[in-house]
């Protein structure tokens, strides 16, 4: 099966080519890793396999490595309390935080109704948009 590139993630030719491999994979995504000495192999945590959460109000996992993100977080914040919406912010702020995730994608991932919806950054017009689907 021919995967099809999914957006924000590199090629996968490209890692391969400089000796990557896949050590592990959830559906579509796969992990690629460069392998060192005999050190352990790479993989997805449980958390991230089952990419679910308890919660079931709007909740988005997220991580500075963008540069866009703390200002999104700040614009959704607001329209958030303006519309009295409840979003819940978790900010993965360490190596222990990143490796419980409850999915694969630690720079943003939005979860609703307990199930992980996307990985797209949002602001106050996408969310407006995402929730009235």
């Amino acid at each position: 099966m021919i995967q099809k590139k999914k957006p924000f993630i590199g090629e996968k030719k490209f890692f391969e080519h400089y000796g990557f491999k896949v050590v592990d994979e959830i559906g579509d995504y796969q992990l690629l890793a460069l392998q060192f000495d005999n050190s352990e192999t790479p993989r997805f945590n449980d958390n991230a396999r089952l990419m679910k959460i308890d919660n079931q109000d709007f909740t988005i996992y997220y991580s500075p490595e963008c540069p866009y993100v703390e200002y999104e977080v700040n614009e959704l914040t607001e329209y958030a309390k303006e519309n009295n919406i409840r979003i819940n912010f978790i900010k993965i702020d360490s190596l222990e935080k990143a490796k419980n995730a409850p999915c694969i994608f630690n720079n943003w991932a939005n979860f609703y109704k307990g199930e992980f919806i996307s990985n797209t950054i949002l602001n106050a017009n996408s969310f407006e948009k995402l929730i009235k689907e």
